[in-house]
């Protein structure tokens, strides 16, 4: 029920802004933004259940304050790395493999495909501030050296709130904040980005 809740939402609000559209000459975007941040299984978290993922996405601009965005995501566990000046000057790198989520496992993946609607406000001439609502379909795997372990998929929910600065020649740059919910899989994520319009 929920997801379908989501889901409706979604799709009633973007068909609500199409009647508003307005006609302008850079009404799509396209961007990336790395995100880094901790993740938490069943509510159980602990040090080392970093993560980190890529997030590709389009925007159609309807008017000056709403958007929708379609976005594809792909994440995984984010791992310490510790490194040691030997001598001659030659340094030695180990990866600290903790543990996920009291699971004894070292491995996650998740892949998710996003609709949301994404509103701005205008600060000045080039600074906004947006946020995102959204649904998405989720598939993760927590293993341990290669053994599934954990194996969900499913719809949620997504949100985003940012800062944007914008430049006359289409490039754009961003910071944010996401919470991604994947059932028993959730993530907080900081993340920097860059986008171009036309």
């Amino acid at each position: 029920m929920k997801t379908f809740s989501l889901l409706s939402l979604v799709f009633a609000v973007s068909a609500s802004f199409a009647t508003q559209a307005a006609q302008h000459n850079e009404q799509h975007r396209v961007g990336a933004q790395l995100f880094g941040g901790d993740a938490s299984y069943k509510s159980s978290s602990k040090d080392g259940d970093g993560v980190t993922h890529v997030y590709f996405y389009y925007n159609y601009q309807y008017d000056s304050t709403w958007a929708l965005e379609a976005a594809y995501n792909t994440g995984m566990e984010a791992d310490d790395w510790e490194c040691k000046d030997d001598s001659d000057d030659k340094f030695t790198c180990t990866r600290n493999d903790k543990a996920l989520f009291e699971l004894g496992a070292n491995e996650l993946d998740y892949d998710n495909f996003v609709l949301a609607v994404k509103g701005q406000y205008q600060l000045s001439d080039s600074n906004y501030l947006y946020a995102k609502l959204g649904a998405h379909y989720y598939d993760y795997e927590i293993g341990y050296k290669g053994k599934t372990m954990v194996e969900e998929d499913g719809v949620s929910f997504l949100t985003e709130a940012g800062w944007q600065y914008d430049w006359d020649n289409g490039m754009s740059l961003n910071a944010s904040i996401q919470y991604m919910d994947m059932g028993d899989l959730d993530t907080t994520n900081f993340g920097l980005g860059v986008s171009y319009r036309f």
